[in-house]
């Protein structure tokens, strides 16, 4: 059945407090009302997921040593700020920072997205497996040694912190794992191209939020479905998480008669020129999979799969 949701990009330019190094405890302050009135900007979307962009509790300028100093004097402080905030408007909230794990048996800090569900509970951590080297040699960064789905209420998030969007075995390793969305915090773009390889690749759609620059949410295609601007750091776009990718071979003749049932219940985008479609029910009754097996529809990944068999049976 239909599952709207909405998704939020914040891509607010980085956090400037001079002097922070000399009163952390202002800069703490500063930083929480820039984030709340990030939120705020977006709260009129009615969210249900509101994403931050990398190291959203850093200042500028500083030093790596005062930034160490910095992080180990918030410790939670900023998670503990938005539980509420996320419970308060029925939200959850993927907040990307640096923190500092006191227990931590070898280097004492994580380059983590934070997952806050609408209860205002931690649900989720996600530790960027790709770290720059300087990153982990300078600001004593642990790398990150899993990349598991966050499940949220309405779906299962898969996670990544810009320079991850490089590495290949960490998008293909999120394949597998069948996620409903990407949440990508950034401080480089990484490129539309790159973004929608991502997309593409897990069946996905994809929300980035990247810190002062234009902020995307794509469809399972790759395919812009809103971004901000050069006027508005931040996007929201509605999106239905009940859709299926099928190939047209052997598809058209059911898809047709799907779509002259069904009517405005299901939608059949044709992106052009990939020989596939995205199938997404509207219908509160029913889903997308229910279409498909009424009309016995065979999906993208099924139909790959079989040409694969036949192949590997016939060499």
């Amino acid at each position: 059945m239909a599952k709207y949701v909405t998704l939020s990009a914040i891509g607010a330019n980085r956090f400037v407090f001079e002097g922070a190094a000399k009163n952390f405890a202002a800069c703490e302050r500063a930083i929480k009302e820039h984030l709340k009135a990030r939120i705020e900007e977006v709260l009129p979307d009615k969210p249900d997921l509101i994403v931050f962009p990398e190291c959203a509790n850093r200042y500028v300028p500083h030093t790596r040593p005062e930034l160490k100093a910095y992080y180990q004097y918030l410790g939670d402080s900023i998670v503990d700020f938005l539980k509420p905030i996320a419970k308060e408007n029925n939200t959850n909230i993927a907040y990307s920072a640096v923190r500092f794990v006191p227990r931590a048996e070898d280097k004492p800090f994580r380059n983590s997205t934070v997952y806050i569900d609408r209860m205002g509970e931690v649900c989720g951590v996600y530790d960027k497996n790709h770290l720059m080297v300087e990153e982990s040699t300078e600001s004593d960064i642990q790398y990150g040694k899993e990349a598991k789905l966050v499940t949220l209420d309405f779906g299962k998030a898969a996670s990544a912190i810009c320079f991850d969007l490089n590495f290949d075995e960490l998008l293909y390793q999120y394949r597998q794992q069948r996620p409903d969305i990407i949440v990508f915090s950034s401080m480089f773009h990484g490129g539309i191209m790159r973004q929608a390889q991502w997309a593409y690749t897990c069946r996905s759609y994809f929300v980035g939020a990247i810190c002062g620059q234009p902020c995307y949410i794509l469809n399972p295609y790759g395919e812009i479905v809103a971004g901000s601007t050069n006027y508005t750091k931040h996007v929201s776009a509605a999106v239905n998480l009940d859709y299926a990718l099928c190939h047209f071979d052997y598809n058209q003749e059911k898809l047709t008669a799907a779509k002259k049932k069904y009517k405005d219940a299901l939608d059949v985008h044709d992106p052009g020129f990939v020989g596939s479609v995205l199938l997404t029910c509207n219908d509160p009754d029913m889903t997308v999979r229910d279409v498909i097996a009424e009309f016995e529809i065979e999906i993208l990944d099924d139909y790959l799969e079989r040409a694969r068999a036949h192949r590997q049976a016939n060499l």
